[in-house]
């Protein structure tokens, strides 16, 4: 959780954790064996080095993009059945709910990030081009590390031609954009990028370097600001503001559960994101796999909506729903926020 204005973090946690009085007067190596050998890995910080497919989390970033470059506009509607196929490739890339014949006409940007109609992000990716997702994703925090004052962050994977090339030997394809459209495919990041991510969407493009210390022998540090804002129209701030507004808000979104009794606005956007690869055409069922390889559950928000001040990103490993295992907790850290900042909360009513 981070403090939007000053980039300063507010929470950090890595669960699950360890009790660390066992250091005190030195572990034993019993002790010591059961944390470093655990399937559960608490000795792993994932708030930081954690890597993992960011999901439907992106879809308001990539809809600034597609926005600002007039790749789509907000009367730019799709029809979506379940199904997107690209030319030259039989294998179709599917919707969440293409069982259900997906989310029908009329799917415009806004209906696409509520109800994280993945069919309509697979388009706009193709659209945008692998080239502007990726420059534009780096200056929202992905695939580089934040310069948080800790050591042993991981950067994450913000995919591009040259990426692939270095990686793998092998040249960049429209599939791999699809992929990447809806946080999938080769891209990764930590949950502090995500929360970075979330504070650059909520300050409209204010670059901030996420802190976690706010002062050495009663001296404040200064805020460390990015050498450049990201540059987007206020109106496509706005209306993505808006989409994720309602994502919460509305009796459509992703992550409505969590709006009942809010006396503010949160803004969010719901992710799930696959563990294991599934066949085309195979459904995912998490009744024939092992908990360890069920999706993965995540959510970013910031709030108050209108004038926001705290901004979140999470992921809850093999939560499988983003709106029903990772909103709540986000809600949870948001009120305690809220209470312990009531001028605030008033403001938004």
């Amino acid at each position: 959780a981070i403090e939007i204005e000053s980039g300063g973090v507010l929470a950090m946690i890595s669960a699950p954790s360890y009790d660390p009085n066992l250091f005190v007067s030195g572990i034993s190596q019993k002790n010591y064996d059961s944390l470093l050998y655990s399937l559960d890995r608490p000795l792993f910080d994932r708030a930081i080095r954690g890597q993992y497919p960011p999901g439907s989390t992106i879809k308001p970033m990539f809809g600034l993009i597609g926005l600002q470059h007039n790749v789509v506009t907000p009367r730019y509607k799709i029809n979506d059945n379940g199904y997107f196929y690209f030319k030259g490739i039989e294998r179709p890339w599917r919707d969440h709910n293409f069982a259900r014949g997906g989310h029908g006409d009329g799917v415009d940007l806004a209906k696409a990030i509520i109800e994280s109609c993945n069919i309509y992000f697979y388009g706009l990716g193709v659209k945008t081009g692998i080239d502007l997702l990726s420059d534009y994703g780096a200056q929202f925090g992905l695939g580089a590390t934040t310069g948080i004052d800790l050591p042993g962050e991981k950067r994450g994977i913000m995919p591009n031609r040259a990426w692939k090339k270095g990686a793998r030997g092998q040249s960049w394809f429209n599939g791999d954009t699809i992929n990447t459209s809806i946080g999938q495919g080769f891209m990764l990041a930590t949950p502090l990028q995500l929360a970075v991510m979330s504070a650059r969407i909520a300050s409209r493009g204010e670059v901030r370097t996420p802190q976690l210390v706010k002062a050495i022998n009663g001296q404040e540090q200064p805020i460390l600001k990015g050498d450049k804002d990201i540059t987007i129209s206020d109106k496509h701030w706005d209306y993505v503001h808006r989409a994720m507004k309602d994502v919460v808000h509305s009796s459509r979104g992703t992550a409505r559960s969590i709006s009942k009794g809010l006396t503010y606005k949160i803004a969010g956007k719901t992710g799930t994101a696959q563990a294991i690869s599934i066949d085309a055409e195979d459904k995912y069922d998490s009744t024939k796999i092992a908990e360890r390889q069920w999706d993965h559950a995540l959510f970013i928000a910031f709030a108050p909506a209108d004038d926001p001040k705290i901004a979140i990103g999470l992921i809850v490993e093999n939560g499988e729903h983003g709106g029903s295992a990772a909103a709540p907790i986000a809600r949870a850290v948001i009120d305690a926020y809220m209470q312990s900042n009531p001028s605030t909360a008033v403001a938004e009513r």
